[in-house]
């Protein structure tokens, strides 16, 4: 090859490298580094464990409750069948809720959060039923006249849907046959005398009085059935 030619090819490669087709027209420069990711924010605390809810079969209305189990911390949270139930802190063995809300009958869990991210469940440890499915017949410790905190003790006693006897300190006169229906009962007595209730569990009620020692007038009361002595 002579040397005409030898310095044609040599300049032909120079245009090549200098930007030509077979060359990119932009040097290729490293890409940035991303970003580091936002690390994933782990629980901390103690882990709580739910080991009961009481009561744990109530009215599809919903009703108060108490929820007991190890390791809560004060501002923990309540879940009912997934929803926030507002609760109050009553040391780390025990939470109260003043209504579990309305919903389907059917078992649920209850789940138990700590402010921490540390949560405990008790699988289908809270069942939803009709209420008429609940017995209204036995004994009730109550608290009536919600005119003033509840204070005044209140007791009556149901049996073979007879309402026997009811007092707030004073005796009233009984039997009276109670009018029952859906979960609800209610009578009516001499001189004014009334009551009615609604059965929310299967150990609790809550209604309206009217009689003597129960307040001033019809006033609200709740009550919890008394449990039956042990054999």
């Amino acid at each position: 090859m002579n040397r005409t030619r030898i310095g044609m090819v040599m300049v032909t490669l120079g245009l090549a490298g200098c930007g030509g087709t077979s060359s990119p027209s932009t040097s290729i420069l490293p890409s940035a580094p991303s970003a580091p990711a936002d690390p994933v924010s782990q629980p901390t605390g103690l882990r709580p464990t739910v080991t009961a809810v009481s009561p744990n079969v109530v009215s599809t209305a919903g009703t108060w409750g108490t929820i007991t189990g190890t390791q809560f911390e004060p501002g923990a949270t309540v879940k009912i069948g997934g929803v926030a139930v507002s609760a109050t802190f009553h040391g780390s063995t025990m939470l109260r809720f003043p209504n579990s809300g309305a919903h389907a009958a059917g078992p649920v869990d209850v789940t138990v959060t700590n402010p921490g991210g540390m949560a405990g469940t008790l699988p289908r440890g809270y069942t939803y039923a009709a209420a008429e499915s609940f017995d209204a017949n036995g004994e009730w410790i109550a608290h009536a006249d919600g005119h003033n905190e509840f204070l005044t003790d209140m007791r009556f006693t149901i049996r073979n849907n007879l309402l026997i006897s009811l007092s707030c300190g004073t005796p009233v006169t009984m039997p009276t046959a109670l009018s029952t229906q859906s979960g609800g009962f209610s009578f009516s007595g001499p001189d004014g005398l009334t009551m009615s209730g609604m059965l929310v569990s299967t150990s609790t009620s809550q209604g309206q009085v009217n009689a003597p020692g129960c307040g001033d007038g019809t006033v609200g009361w709740w009550a919890d059935k008394a449990q039956p002595p042990q054999s």
